[in-house]
């Protein structure tokens, strides 16, 4: 055998190292169809199809950015994706499911699929296996006495600074339950129809609430069925964003996530096995309505109105959260316990600036531990009612009316 150059040689080694950790195109599929089938990933069709996405860019090496993604894979437009916090929710659940994966069904895998913090291009990386050599020098290393009381204080510094402080006890059960969350945007029915103009449009009727209520339109107007549709889209307000924003911002701090779905798209079934958030309007809620409802002692909402009874120290109140001046708002918050252990924390008002000016308050660390010593008593559950004020649906000052710890 003849002998290699040294020219040679650093060739041979450099395509032995691309052999070596090189990945076709084929097994980055067959990677992608095996994390999709997994159980992590079986109820969890958005963050399966971000992945194949993700896969996707990665073949055609492009390099992705949040904007590009809302406008690629969520459809936003480009004047709305400098302020729209789904791409990076959805890219932490997914984050957050790929370690999963990885530590249960796929840790045997060659290849992982990894998104890097801060990053949202997908990447292949391979799996090196560890020199059993090594792992023996490893284990037969030894600190001297100084060395370990120095690695020993060291430790105690870095555990007394980093260490993540525990989360406010109404929040605590949605980071440390074994569930996971979901946060529902109370969106808003709609249908298709001809404007006076003669224009096709997206109609809004404070009547219309859901399937079952348009056909019992068109079943009394039988004049509209050839001139209207269902919509295959609803509606959310700016609450939505802001809201979104706020908690997606909470739950990253305490290393945890949620997932996006709408409260017109609500089942049951979901409800029963994940936490549930919800914000959005009190009005045409029925299964948070139901739910509230069920789960609440002392309150209930009726139509308009939300009762308090059959308390043993506070007389029973009527309150009529529907308000018709556009600067002022009425909003309901409940935090509950929900079925099967899990946990439920709801957000309902009139208008924005309830939903907003709530989920802002009990997303802050100092008015979260004020209210808690003020109110609470170390109990988990309440209901509330706050006042909120404000312009342009802005919040400018939130008042509480009345807290009933359970």
């Amino acid at each position: 055998m003849t002998a290699k150059t040294g020219v040679d040689f650093l060739s041979w080694r450099s395509v032995r190292f691309n052999e070596f950790f090189m990945i076709s195109t084929e097994e980055k599929l067959r990677i992608t169809e095996r994390i999709i089938e997994s159980k992590t990933f079986r109820n969890a069709p958005t963050s399966s199809a971000i992945l194949r996405f993700l896969v996707q860019a990665n073949i055609e090496d492009r390099f992705l950015k949040e904007g590009i993604i809302d406008m690629e894979f969520f459809g936003g437009k480009p004047q709305d994706t400098k302020n729209n916090p789904r791409v990076r929710v959805n890219i932490y659940n997914l984050r957050k499911k790929l370690n999963t994966y990885y530590e249960n069904e796929g840790a045997k895998e060659e290849w992982q699929a990894i998104i890097d913090k801060g990053q949202y291009s997908l990447k292949f990386e391979k799996k090196i296996k560890e020199d059993p050599k090594t792992k023996l020098e490893k284990k037969s290393f030894r600190f001297n006495h100084w060395s370990l009381l120095l690695w020993a204080v060291s430790s105690l510094v870095l555990v007394w600074y980093h260490f993540p402080a525990q989360p406010p006890k109404i929040w605590k059960a949605f980071f440390d339950n074994g569930h996971s969350t979901s946060l529902y945007i109370g969106d808003a029915f709609g249908f298709t129809g001809q404007t006076i103009s003669g224009q096709a449009a997206w109609i809004r009727d404070f009547k219309i609430n859901s399937l079952e209520d348009y056909y019992q339109l068109i079943k009394e107007n039988p004049q509209l069925e050839a001139s209207t549709n269902p919509a295959n889209y609803t509606y959310a307000t700016r609450m939505a964003e802001n809201a979104t924003h706020d908690l997606s911002r909470w739950f990253a701090n305490w290393q945890n996530d949620f997932e996006i779905k709408y409260a017109s798209k609500s089942r049951f079934s979901d409800i029963k096995k994940d936490n549930t958030l919800y914000v959005g309007r009190l009005k045409d809620q029925r299964n948070f309505i139901y739910l509230f409802n069920e789960g609440n002692p002392h309150f209930s909402v009726k139509q308009k109105m939300i009762d308090f009874v059959n308390h043993p120290q506070l007389p029973d109140t009527t309150f009529q959260l529907i308000q018709y001046n556009p600067e002022t708002d009425y909003a309901l918050v409940s935090r509950m316990p929900g079925p099967n252990k899990t946990a439920q924390f709801f957000f309902f008002s009139d208008h924005d600036i309830g939903v907003m000016a709530t989920v802002e308050f009990f997303t802050n660390p100092d008015s979260l531990e004020s209210f808690q010593r003020k109110y609470l008593q170390g109990q988990e559950y309440f209901t509330a009612i706050f006042r909120a004020k404000g312009r342009e649906r802005i919040n400018l000052d939130l008042e509480t009316l009345m807290v009933v710890g359970f």
